[in-house]
Protein backbone atom coordinates (compact mmCIF):
# COMPACT_ATOMS: atom_id res chain seq x y z
CA UNK A 1 0.00 0.00 0.00
CA UNK A 2 1.22 3.75 -0.81
CA UNK A 3 2.80 5.26 1.97
CA UNK A 4 0.67 6.60 4.62
CA UNK A 5 2.42 10.06 4.28
CA UNK A 6 1.89 10.39 0.83
CA UNK A 7 -1.41 9.79 0.85
CA UNK A 8 -2.47 11.71 3.73
CA UNK A 9 -0.70 14.39 2.81
CA UNK A 10 -2.50 17.01 3.07
CA UNK A 11 -1.77 20.88 3.50
CA UNK A 12 -2.51 22.89 5.97
CA UNK A 13 -4.07 25.24 3.12
CA UNK A 14 -6.24 21.63 2.33
CA UNK A 15 -7.46 21.60 5.29
CA UNK A 16 -8.74 24.72 6.10
CA UNK A 17 -10.38 24.37 2.83
CA UNK A 18 -11.90 21.56 4.45
CA UNK A 19 -12.54 23.09 7.70
CA UNK A 20 -13.99 26.19 6.28
CA UNK A 21 -16.19 24.43 3.74
CA UNK A 22 -17.84 22.12 6.30
CA UNK A 23 -18.22 24.97 9.27
CA UNK A 24 -20.37 26.89 5.96
CA UNK A 25 -22.79 24.03 5.71
CA UNK A 26 -23.01 23.99 9.51
CA UNK A 27 -23.95 27.04 9.57
CA UNK A 28 -26.41 27.10 6.56
CA UNK A 29 -28.16 23.80 8.11
CA UNK A 30 -32.21 24.12 8.13
CA UNK A 31 -34.84 23.43 9.84
CA UNK A 32 -37.20 20.76 9.54
CA UNK A 33 -40.46 20.48 10.51
CA UNK A 34 -39.93 17.14 11.39
CA UNK A 35 -37.70 17.75 14.29
CA UNK A 36 -38.88 17.73 17.83
CA UNK A 37 -38.70 21.70 19.05
CA UNK A 38 -36.29 22.92 21.25
CA UNK A 39 -35.84 19.68 23.70
CA UNK A 40 -32.29 21.41 24.43
CA UNK A 41 -33.05 24.94 22.81
CA UNK A 42 -32.20 26.21 26.58
CA UNK A 43 -30.11 24.08 28.90
CA UNK A 44 -32.57 22.25 31.06
CA UNK A 45 -32.68 22.16 34.89
CA UNK A 46 -31.72 19.65 37.30
CA UNK A 47 -29.34 16.30 36.16
CA UNK A 48 -29.45 16.03 32.15
CA UNK A 49 -29.07 12.80 29.97
CA UNK A 50 -28.41 13.35 26.89
CA UNK A 51 -28.42 10.06 24.32
CA UNK A 52 -25.72 9.95 21.96
CA UNK A 53 -26.11 7.32 18.94
CA UNK A 54 -23.37 5.91 17.18
CA UNK A 55 -22.45 3.38 14.67
CA UNK A 56 -21.17 0.32 17.02
CA UNK A 57 -18.31 -1.06 14.86
CA UNK A 58 -16.36 1.98 13.40
CA UNK A 59 -13.07 1.92 15.02
CA UNK A 60 -11.20 4.15 16.27
CA UNK A 61 -14.01 6.09 16.36
CA UNK A 62 -16.78 4.28 18.10
CA UNK A 63 -16.93 0.61 18.87
CA UNK A 64 -18.45 -1.92 21.32
CA UNK A 65 -16.25 -4.74 22.62
CA UNK A 66 -16.26 -7.97 23.76
CA UNK A 67 -17.57 -7.18 27.00
CA UNK A 68 -20.24 -5.06 25.91
CA UNK A 69 -18.66 -1.40 26.67
CA UNK A 70 -18.68 1.16 24.34
CA UNK A 71 -14.94 2.77 23.67
CA UNK A 72 -13.31 5.45 21.16
CA UNK A 73 -12.30 8.77 20.35
CA UNK A 74 -15.96 9.68 19.94
CA UNK A 75 -16.86 8.59 23.16
CA UNK A 76 -13.98 10.02 25.04
CA UNK A 77 -14.79 13.31 23.25
CA UNK A 78 -18.47 13.11 24.39
CA UNK A 79 -17.53 12.13 27.97
CA UNK A 80 -15.25 15.26 27.98
CA UNK A 81 -17.65 17.56 26.25
CA UNK A 82 -20.47 16.05 28.90
CA UNK A 83 -18.55 17.07 32.21
CA UNK A 84 -18.04 20.53 30.58
CA UNK A 85 -21.14 21.18 29.66
CA UNK A 86 -22.77 19.68 32.96
CA UNK A 87 -24.47 16.39 31.08
CA UNK A 88 -24.37 12.53 31.23
CA UNK A 89 -23.77 10.67 27.83
CA UNK A 90 -25.21 7.79 27.26
CA UNK A 91 -24.06 5.99 24.32
CA UNK A 92 -26.85 4.15 22.17
CA UNK A 93 -25.49 2.06 19.25
CA UNK A 94 -27.39 2.35 16.29
CA UNK A 95 -27.84 1.36 12.64
CA UNK A 96 -25.95 3.62 10.92
CA UNK A 97 -28.28 3.48 8.16
CA UNK A 98 -31.37 4.82 9.70
CA UNK A 99 -29.15 7.00 12.53
CA UNK A 100 -29.90 10.48 11.09
CA UNK A 101 -33.81 9.21 11.11
CA UNK A 102 -34.01 8.37 14.77
CA UNK A 103 -32.10 11.68 15.62
CA UNK A 104 -34.88 13.97 13.91
CA UNK A 105 -37.65 11.62 16.16
CA UNK A 106 -35.92 11.93 19.02
CA UNK A 107 -34.84 8.47 19.95
CA UNK A 108 -31.29 9.88 20.27
CA UNK A 109 -29.70 13.19 20.66
CA UNK A 110 -26.80 13.45 19.28
CA UNK A 111 -24.74 11.84 16.81
CA UNK A 112 -20.91 11.30 17.57
CA UNK A 113 -19.24 8.52 15.17
CA UNK A 114 -17.41 10.02 12.46
CA UNK A 115 -20.04 11.51 10.71
CA UNK A 116 -19.28 13.84 7.46
CA UNK A 117 -20.96 16.72 7.31
CA UNK A 118 -22.55 17.07 3.86
CA UNK A 119 -24.88 19.81 2.59
CA UNK A 120 -27.92 17.00 1.99
CA UNK A 121 -27.26 16.01 5.96
CA UNK A 122 -27.35 19.62 6.82
CA UNK A 123 -30.55 20.00 5.34
CA UNK A 124 -32.41 17.88 8.28
CA UNK A 125 -30.02 18.09 11.42
CA UNK A 126 -27.48 20.84 12.69
CA UNK A 127 -23.73 20.10 12.53
CA UNK A 128 -21.22 21.46 15.44
CA UNK A 129 -18.24 22.87 14.09
CA UNK A 130 -15.61 19.90 12.59
CA UNK A 131 -13.80 18.47 14.88
CA UNK A 132 -11.74 15.97 12.42
CA UNK A 133 -10.22 16.10 8.71
CA UNK A 134 -9.76 13.01 7.13
CA UNK A 135 -9.27 11.67 3.13
CA UNK A 136 -11.86 9.81 1.16
CA UNK A 137 -10.00 6.73 -0.20
CA UNK A 138 -10.76 4.36 -2.82
CA UNK A 139 -8.82 1.28 -2.21
CA UNK A 140 -8.54 -2.45 -4.25
CA UNK A 141 -6.68 -5.73 -4.09
CA UNK A 142 -3.16 -5.26 -4.89
CA UNK A 143 -3.20 -7.60 -7.07
CA UNK A 144 -5.29 -5.32 -9.05
CA UNK A 145 -3.56 -4.20 -12.42
CA UNK A 146 -6.27 -1.90 -14.26
CA UNK A 147 -7.31 2.11 -13.54
CA UNK A 148 -10.01 3.59 -11.58
CA UNK A 149 -10.84 5.00 -14.55
CA UNK A 150 -11.18 1.21 -16.28
CA UNK A 151 -12.75 -0.21 -13.19
CA UNK A 152 -15.43 2.50 -13.26
CA UNK A 153 -15.85 1.44 -16.91
CA UNK A 154 -16.11 -2.17 -16.87
CA UNK A 155 -18.47 -3.78 -14.38
CA UNK A 156 -16.81 -3.06 -11.27
CA UNK A 157 -18.93 -3.86 -7.40
CA UNK A 158 -17.94 -1.11 -5.10
CA UNK A 159 -18.36 -2.04 -1.28
CA UNK A 160 -19.85 0.76 1.12
CA UNK A 161 -21.17 0.91 4.05
CA UNK A 162 -25.20 2.12 3.95
CA UNK A 163 -25.83 5.06 4.75
CA UNK A 164 -22.29 6.36 4.68
CA UNK A 165 -20.79 9.22 2.62
CA UNK A 166 -19.53 6.61 0.42
CA UNK A 167 -23.19 5.16 -0.42
CA UNK A 168 -23.96 8.69 -1.53
CA UNK A 169 -21.02 8.67 -3.93
CA UNK A 170 -21.50 5.68 -5.62
CA UNK A 171 -25.60 6.13 -5.75
CA UNK A 172 -23.95 9.35 -7.81
CA UNK A 173 -21.82 7.26 -10.07
CA UNK A 174 -24.59 4.91 -11.16
CA UNK A 175 -26.64 8.27 -11.48
CA UNK A 176 -23.61 8.93 -14.37
CA UNK A 177 -23.99 6.20 -15.72
CA UNK A 178 -21.22 4.32 -14.70
CA UNK A 179 -20.94 0.85 -14.99
CA UNK A 180 -20.48 -0.68 -11.66
CA UNK A 181 -22.54 -1.75 -9.01
CA UNK A 182 -22.74 -1.06 -5.62
CA UNK A 183 -22.09 -3.39 -2.57
CA UNK A 184 -24.49 -2.10 0.51
CA UNK A 185 -22.56 -3.75 3.85
CA UNK A 186 -23.29 -2.98 7.59
CA UNK A 187 -20.09 -1.26 8.69
CA UNK A 188 -16.57 -0.20 8.00
CA UNK A 189 -15.05 -3.44 8.45
CA UNK A 190 -17.66 -5.20 6.62
CA UNK A 191 -16.41 -2.91 3.91
CA UNK A 192 -12.94 -4.41 3.65
CA UNK A 193 -14.18 -8.00 4.28
CA UNK A 194 -16.09 -8.08 0.51
CA UNK A 195 -12.90 -6.95 -0.61
CA UNK A 196 -10.49 -9.33 0.26
CA UNK A 197 -13.10 -11.72 0.22
CA UNK A 198 -13.80 -11.20 -3.60
CA UNK A 199 -17.36 -10.47 -2.72
CA UNK A 200 -16.21 -6.59 -4.33
CA UNK A 201 -13.84 -5.19 -6.83
CA UNK A 202 -13.45 -1.70 -5.10
CA UNK A 203 -13.93 -0.51 -1.77
CA UNK A 204 -14.68 3.41 -0.51
CA UNK A 205 -13.11 3.72 2.74
CA UNK A 206 -12.17 6.89 5.58
CA UNK A 207 -8.43 7.65 5.46
CA UNK A 208 -10.00 8.16 9.74
CA UNK A 209 -10.65 4.47 9.94
CA UNK A 210 -8.32 2.48 7.12
CA UNK A 211 -5.05 3.62 8.56
CA UNK A 212 -5.42 2.81 12.20
CA UNK A 213 -7.77 -0.54 11.53
CA UNK A 214 -4.45 -1.27 8.87
CA UNK A 215 -2.31 -0.52 12.18
CA UNK A 216 -4.29 -3.28 14.34
CA UNK A 217 -4.04 -6.05 11.46
CA UNK A 218 -0.28 -5.69 9.16
CA UNK A 219 -1.40 -8.98 7.31
CA UNK A 220 -4.17 -6.74 5.47
CA UNK A 221 -1.80 -3.76 4.31
CA UNK A 222 -0.02 -5.76 1.60
CA UNK A 223 -2.94 -7.27 0.44
CA UNK A 224 -4.55 -3.77 -0.65
CA UNK A 225 -3.37 -0.46 -2.22
CA UNK A 226 -5.24 2.81 -3.01
CA UNK A 227 -6.36 3.81 -6.45
CA UNK A 228 -8.06 7.00 -5.79
CA UNK A 229 -8.22 9.71 -3.35
CA UNK A 230 -11.72 11.61 -3.53
CA UNK A 231 -10.45 14.35 -1.58
CA UNK A 232 -10.67 16.10 2.13
CA UNK A 233 -13.51 15.57 4.17
CA UNK A 234 -14.47 16.48 8.10
CA UNK A 235 -16.56 15.31 10.70
CA UNK A 236 -18.66 16.80 13.13
CA UNK A 237 -21.38 16.22 15.87
CA UNK A 238 -25.05 16.05 14.78
CA UNK A 239 -27.84 18.20 16.66
CA UNK A 240 -31.40 18.24 16.31
CA UNK A 241 -31.55 21.92 14.12
CA UNK A 242 -33.74 23.96 17.28
CA UNK A 243 -31.50 22.34 20.31
CA UNK A 244 -29.36 25.68 20.07
CA UNK A 245 -28.09 25.45 23.71
CA UNK A 246 -26.40 21.79 23.47
CA UNK A 247 -24.98 22.45 19.71
CA UNK A 248 -23.43 25.89 20.80
CA UNK A 249 -22.03 24.17 24.46
CA UNK A 250 -20.73 21.19 22.00
CA UNK A 251 -18.76 23.90 20.02
CA UNK A 252 -17.45 25.64 23.06
CA UNK A 253 -16.20 22.04 24.46
CA UNK A 254 -14.52 21.28 21.07
CA UNK A 255 -12.90 24.44 20.44
CA UNK A 256 -11.78 24.02 24.31
CA UNK A 257 -10.53 20.84 23.83
CA UNK A 258 -8.87 21.62 20.89
CA UNK A 259 -6.81 24.39 22.70
CA UNK A 260 -5.47 22.32 25.43
CA UNK A 261 -3.58 18.96 25.28
CA UNK A 262 -7.34 17.08 25.28
CA UNK A 263 -7.36 16.70 21.91
CA UNK A 264 -4.05 15.67 20.80
CA UNK A 265 -4.15 13.49 24.28
CA UNK A 266 -7.05 11.74 22.57
CA UNK A 267 -5.78 11.64 19.08
CA UNK A 268 -2.39 9.99 20.08
CA UNK A 269 -4.62 7.49 22.51
CA UNK A 270 -6.52 6.04 19.66
CA UNK A 271 -3.36 6.50 16.92
CA UNK A 272 -5.60 9.24 15.11
CA UNK A 273 -2.71 12.05 14.91
CA UNK A 274 0.01 10.00 12.67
Amino acid sequence: MASRKMVLGISLTLVAIAVLTAFFIYTQAGSSSKVPSGKFSEKPSGNVTVIVGLDPNYPPFTFVTSNGTVEGFDVDLMTYIGNYCGFTPVFKPWDWATIVTALINGDIDVIASGMTITAERSSKIAFSIPYYSYRLLVVTKASENRSLSELLETGSRIAVETGSDADRIVESWLNKGYKISKVPVESYPAVIDALVTNRADLAILDSAFLYPYLDSRPELRSALKIIGDLGVRAYGIATRPDDYWLRNCINRAIEKAMSSTVYSDLLSKWGLNQ
